[in-house]
């Protein structure tokens, strides 16, 4: 009688915790009640000016070889704002991001017309509902510069507009994921020996 309790015991505990762990896979799976709008990316020019595009030198006047920043505006918003008020399972943590170049017709092929493609991280910013949140990101690598197509450009004026895609990825505190995808136009030229593009 004792052994049969004991064994009715560890069936129901094991029942409960596949109940438990199908809940959370579940949970995981669900759609977020948030999304994150990109309301602005933003770049520099060469003078550091802020633009809704960039000028990235692929070799600085000093000689060296440096990565750029740019920077989104982020707000996180209720998919269904009306349905009920927004908690604080609502809000985002982004943790990576995408940047993928392309021509501005279309898709390019990375290594030949467009530079290669990369993924970053983020260090722990929560955006909060309808806050909107500034995060800087790096949206061209140094490595970028001292490959193809980038590389060819030094001491020439030729200037080569691309259009770098990135996306934005994260989770709700909910652990359900969410992200958002922006645009922003770059002109990649050797400035030292081409006038700057003016938009």
């Amino acid at each position: 009688m004792n052994k049969t309790t004991m064994t009715l015991k560890v069936l129901a505990v094991a029942a409960a915790f596949l109940a438990l762990a199908g809940c959370n896979k579940i949970s995981r799976d669900a759609e977020s009640s948030s999304v994150i709008i990109i309301e602005s990316l933003t770049g520099t020019t060469v003078d550091g000016e802020d633009a809704a595009y960039l000028q990235s030198d692929v070799l600085d006047a000093d000689g060296l070889v440096r990565l750029n920043n740019a920077t989104a505006n982020l707000v996180v918003r209720l998919i269904s704002p009306n349905a009920s008020a927004p908690s604080q399972f609502n809000d985002v943590v982004l943790t990576t991001y995408r940047v993928t170049y392309e021509l501005p017709t279309g898709p390019g092929t990375p290594g030949t017309d467009v530079p290669m493609p990369f993924d970053g991280n983020f260090s722990t910013i929560l955006c909060p509902v309808d806050d909107t949140t500034t995060v800087p990101f790096v949206v061209v690598l140094e490595s970028a510069k001292q490959a193809a197509p980038l590389v060819g450009l030094i001491g020439t004026s030729t200037v080569l507009e691309r259009r770098a895609k990135i996306e934005i990825f994260g989770h709700d505190l909910s652990d359900r994921q969410v992200s958002a995808t922006g645009y922003l136009t770059i002109y990649f030229a050797d400035y030292q020996t081409t006038a700057p593009v003016k938009k």
